[in-house]
């Protein structure tokens, strides 16, 4: 049987169909994926932003900010955020930004008979439509719901995309349509102490985005696999442990949420969170 595997590209990002390991911390990341023949995941991934940490430097989305340095404001647009600048820090340099509060936050809004309109990759809306010009804006249709032009849309088919509705869209094209964007995740902004201090990325459910960051505790208890690997760019760094891949942590079951952490694609390890059901 011949096995074919596709590539698809948005933007720089390259997501390989068959892999059904999360690694959207690592193209965040622009971590370069080492391929293994016969595999559907990358075999590892090469992380100059990690391997190659300096203390004294941020980064956020391939690009590295010196001490003072502004990231421009439509990068961090998307996370209600703006003036964001690499300062110095402990155990190394990290962000601050300022929080931007939309203007539709404060003040009544009248949702049955206006709706708010949003441009890609922005924050805040852009404006609204309401009454007779309300019902005459074109409609769209995704994962069996409708929204009207200018909404934002989360198609099922990709759940790291988000569009916004206009006239003439059509969900099978949603690879090439320039109102539809991927999302970036803002990690690297609010959670450098984490990412880059030897946690593990935690993905719930289908959110596109790691939704925590899990630091090392004592309490962790390795599970070792069957790999015998002595090779350290094939070991995923957990705090202090190095770990092989197929090695994974004891199952942490708090609450409300169960916790699986393993080494699947190093460098770094990865977890799952998975609600709890209710009996």
């Amino acid at each position: 049987m011949l096995s074919v595997k596709l590539t698809l590209l948005f933007g720089l990002v390259a997501i390989t169909l068959g892999c059904n390991v999360p690694t959207k911390h690592y193209s965040t990341m622009k971590c370069t994926p080492i391929n293994k023949k016969g595999s559907e995941c990358p075999e590892r991934f090469d992380c100059p932003s990690i391997t190659n940490h300096v203390n004294s430097k941020c980064y956020f989305n391939g690009d590295t900010y010196a001490l003072s340095e502004q990231v421009p404001n439509e990068k961090v647009a998307p996370f209600c955020s703006a003036l964001c600048y690499c300062r110095s820090g402990s155990p190394f340099a990290q962000f601050r930004c300022t929080h931007v509060d939309c203007a539709e936050f404060f003040h009544r809004f009248d949702y049955d008979n206006c709706i708010r309109t949003y441009k890609p990759n922005g924050c805040c809306s852009a404006g609204q439509v309401c009454g007779e010009d309300k019902k005459k804006l074109a409609k769209c249709t995704v994962n069996g719901d409708d929204f009207l032009a200018g909404q934002r849309m989360h198609p099922n088919s990709n759940k790291c995309l988000t569009c916004i509705c206009h006239e003439g869209f059509n969900e099978a094209n949603i690879g090439s349509d320039p109102y539809c964007y991927e999302s970036t995740c803002g990690f690297e902004l609010f959670y450098a102490k984490q990412a880059y201090g030897g946690a593990a990325p935690v993905y719930y459910e289908d959110r596109c985005c790691p939704w925590e960051w899990r630091m090392p505790k004592d309490s962790d208890k390795l599970i070792k696999g069957s790999s015998k690997n002595t090779d350290k760019q094939l070991q995923c760094q957990y705090g202090r442990l190095a770990m092989n891949v197929g090695d994974r942590l004891e199952t942490e079951v708090t609450d409300q949420y169960t916790y699986e952490c393993s080494c699947q694609i190093p460098p770094l390890a990865q977890c799952v969170m998975t609600k709890l059901q209710k009996e």
